[in-house]
C-alpha cells in the first residue's frame, strides 16, 4: 500500500523516535494518521491525485509542482498579495504519527494479554504526562495542518470549494482530569 509519507520521513521530519522502534508498527500509524486525520481534511479527490503523483510511473515532480509543494512545503504569495511560509503535509504528519506513538507506543499484545514492554534501564510515564505529550504534539500537528489547509485554498481552490466544513478546525485531544 502507497502512503504520502514514509517511515524513514516521520523518524526525519517530527519528533525524534529511536531507530530501534518497530517500522511495522509506524506504518500502522500512517496509515491510521491518513486515514482518520488527512482524508478527511484534504477529501478523497485530492488525497488520490497526490498518491497517483507518488507512483514510481510517474514522472517527477518538479520544485514548483503544487503537489510537492503540498507535501513538503514551501513559499507563496496568496490572492491578496500576501507572502506565506509553511512546512507541508509531511510535517503535519509526522507530527500526528509520533502523537499516535506517544499514546500507543509501548503496549503490546500478547497472548497474555495487553502487556507494557519493560527494559532494564527504563521507566514509564504516568498516564497524565502520556496525555500531555500527546496533546502537545496534536496542537502541533494541528497547527501545521491548518497551514496546509491555508495552501489548499490557494493551490487547489476546487478542493477546497468541496471540501469547506471539513477545512475548518477540528480538536481531537485527550483530556485526563483525575488520575487515581
Amino acid at each position: 500500500m502507497d502512503h504520502l509519507i514514509t517511515v524513514e520521513e516521520v523518524r526525519e521530519l517530527g519528533r525524534p523516535i529511536s531507530p530501534q522502534i518497530d517500522s511495522e508498527k509506524l506504518l500502522s500509524y500512517i496509515y491510521e494518521t491518513e486515514r482518520l486525520s488527512i482524508k478527511p481534511v484534504i477529501g478523497d479527490s485530492l488525497f488520490s491525485r497526490i498518491l497517483e503523483k507518488l507512483q514510481p510511473e510517474s514522472d517527477a515532480m518538479a520544485d514548483d509542482d503544487p503537489v510537492k509543494v503540498l507535501l513538503d512545503g514551501g513559499e507563496y504569495t496568496d490572492c491578496n498579495g500576501q507572502y506565506h511560509m509553511f512546512s507541508g503535509l509531511r510535517m503535519a504528519m509526522s507530527y500526528y504519527v509520533y502523537a499516535q506513538y506517544v499514546m500507543d507506543g509501548d503496549f503490546q499484545l500478547t497472548r497474555a494479554g495487553v502487556v507494557v514492554k519493560d527494559g532494564a534501564y527504563s521507566s514509564h510515564v504516568s498516564s497524565k504526562e502520556r496525555s500531555d505529550s500527546y496533546n502537545n504534539a496534536l496542537t502541533i500537528a494541528e497547527g501545521f495542518m491548518d497551514e496546509v489547509k491555508d495552501y489548499i485554498r490557494y493551490a487547489f481552490p476546487e478542493e477546497y470549494k468541496k471540501r469547506g466544513k471539513a477545512l475548518g478546525a477540528h480538536n481531537k485531544a485527550i483530556i485526563v482530569k483525575r488520575i487515581g
